[in-house]
């Protein structure tokens, strides 16, 4: 652990640009969970069931999905940092109409204008993580993305814990409106990043379009273990939809002296501690394999939705986020080490379009489903059990491509 503490100092002190793309992330996170809590709050107090939150979960993970032909090829043909400052602005423009949206209580409406947010933070997104190799050099991007990680922990504790406070006391529509604050403050610190244009290669420009993302995928499907790192966060984040659909629509029964949105933000946070601790346990507890993570993730699952007990609840959504933390990291930093350069956006981007498509689906089936059985875990039954039948197989086709390629 002191390690990995005095190596994150370094890169925190001793490394302006990436301190630089590191403080803008942690603001814009802070914002992101400002408005989760709000939307999820509006959607209940109208009254909707687990189907319309797992639409609140398909606004924020689907656009991630669509966008992934356009943010891909996008960040591997123009300066990504302008990319990244031009997401955080034109997304601070569209949270202000969603604050407006809110104040009419408009569930469609916001959800549409989620829908929209989304798509253009995932460009920045792509941007951001395909830039990381060229901030930190390549020796350091595992505990790069460890930070980042862990950073995205404490800002989801703190932004769920701040969310969940600003919409029982403010208004949810007065927390989106902070939201918007945040993204014009994260544009303001990433302005003086150096220009971060991709090596183009040889060949010609990439231009939107799923030719470009058959290109990233060809080039893993060559590679085996890039191959095991494009599709490593896939199961586990398909297995967790449902849980999420689940701790949506429990969090207040299962913790009933609080009101919903404080009980959603505590739980919420829980799961986020693990995602950033899970990445620091030592090699030896925590083999650096990605599989390890998402096993870890999926059980935490299950646990979570199996029990309707407040000590075991919590203790499974902090082993459901240390599994989901350390399979993030792993997988992230593997796949930035392994791919060039000039096709680093578009192999980031593809691995964005699986888990997010595994993500949306999911928590729109584990909806249905928990509407159809009148039970709020029943979603997660679906989920869990295709993310694991996904585990498998991905597993199988790896290790079969492993004895062909001897």
């Amino acid at each position: 652990m002191d390690g990995n503490i005095r190596t994150f100092r370094r890169l925190v002190l001793e490394n302006r640009d990436f301190r630089r793309l590191w403080l803008s992330h942690t603001i814009s996170l802070i914002g992101d969970w400002l408005s989760y809590i709000a939307i999820a709050v509006i959607t209940l107090d109208k009254g909707e069931g687990a189907l319309a939150i797992g639409l609140v979960f398909l606004a924020h993970t689907i656009p991630t999905a669509l966008v992934t032909p356009i943010s891909g090829p996008l960040a591997d043909r123009f300066d990504r940092r302008k990319l990244l400052l031009a997401a955080y602005l034109v997304c601070s423009v569209i949270t202000i109409g969603m604050w407006g949206i809110a104040e009419l209580g408009s569930v469609l409406g916001l959800q549409l204008a989620l829908f929209v947010r989304v798509c253009i933070s995932s460009i920045g997104i792509t941007a951001r993580s395909a830039a990381i190799p060229a901030v930190v050099g390549r020796e350091d991007l595992a505990p790069a993305n460890a930070l980042l990680g862990l950073t995205w922990s404490v800002m989801f504790t703190l932004g769920l814990a701040v969310g969940g406070i600003a919409t029982e006391y403010l208004s949810p529509s007065g927390a989106i409106l902070l939201d918007a604050l945040t993204f014009i403050l994260a544009a303001a610190v990433a302005w003086k990043l150096p220009r971060l244009q991709p090596d183009l290669g040889d060949g010609p420009l990439p231009r939107p379009g799923l030719k470009e993302m058959m290109q990233a995928y060809n080039f893993a499907k060559k590679r085996p273990r890039v191959m095991i790192m494009v599709f490593a966060k896939t199961p586990p984040l398909l297995a967790s939809a449902g849980a999420w659909v689940t701790l949506n629509m429990v969090a207040s029964s299962r913790l009933s002296a609080m009101s919903a949105a404080i009980a959603l933000g505590l739980m919420q946070s829980v799961r986020a501690i693990g995602t950033g601790l899970g990445p620091l346990v030592p090699s030896s507890v925590f083999p650096r394999h990605p599989h390890v993570g998402a096993i870890l993730a999926m059980f935490g699952a299950v646990a979570f939705a199996g029990f309707d007990v407040a000590w075991i609840s919590f203790t499974a959504l902090f082993v459901w986020g240390a599994g989901q933390g350390h399979n993030w990291v792993v997988s992230t930093a593997e796949l930035q080490a392994a791919t060039p350069d000039h096709l680093l956006g578009r192999m980031v981007a593809l691995d964005f379009f699986l888990f997010s498509i595994a993500q949306s689906f999911g928590a729109l089936g584990a909806g249905w489903v928990s509407d159809y059985y009148d039970d709020p875990a029943a979603g997660s039954w679906l989920t869990v059990s295709f993310g694991f039948l996904l585990f498998a197989y991905v597993a199988f086709i790896t290790r079969a491509k492993k004895s062909e390629t001897g």
